[in-house]
């Protein structure tokens, strides 16, 4: 029996920060993200000017980002990693942004989030998305608009570039 030999010849760390390309590169017709659009729908309904992108990978949004969070009026995290800190240190972070900025949008993979299982509320609803929206507005102790859906994440949602579970905060 032969043993196939695989050769990586790309950076796969490049594929993670370009993977909104990389995933359109798959189309032949023009094609933008479900969950992109809607963002961006989201920033211009609500009129936000000066937005602040915490980001891990690129993601071509139909709006123009600021480089200095202190001039923001809304700050976006699509940030992949952002998932994988601590549920203490989420909030704690999600709380410092929200002391420089009254308005953040959160997108959270929930495939990360508690990763380690150490973290536990038996308090929260058994379903784990709203569950994940109850402990956010519960630690930060403010009103929570969720732009979620639920969905089996199947691998057509493309939840790598943006993750899944989105959340509205307003000071």
């Amino acid at each position: 029996m032969k043993k196939n030999k695989i050769v990586i010849n790309k950076n796969l760390y490049k594929w993670h920060k370009n993977w909104d390309r990389l995933q359109k590169s798959f189309f032949t017709e023009p094609y933008e993200l479900y969950e992109k659009v809607k963002i961006e729908q989201f920033v211009r309904e609500k009129g936000f000017k000066k937005v602040f992108h915490v980001k891990d990978n690129h993601i071509d949004f139909g709006f123009d980002t600021i480089k200095n969070k202190n001039e923001a009026d809304l700050i976006l995290i699509t940030d992949q990693k952002f998932s994988r800190s601590t549920c203490t240190q989420i909030i704690d972070d999600i709380k410092s942004w929200l002391e420089i900025c009254p308005h953040v949008f959160v997108c959270l993979n929930r495939h990360y989030l508690n990763i380690t299982g150490v973290e536990i509320d038996e308090s929260l609803p058994d379903d784990y998305e709203s569950a994940i929206q109850s402990w956010l507005e519960k630690s930060l102790g403010l009103p929570i608009v969720n732009y979620s859906e639920k969905f089996t994440d199947d691998g057509q949602y493309f939840t790598w570039v943006i993750p899944d579970q989105k959340f509205y905060i307003k000071k």
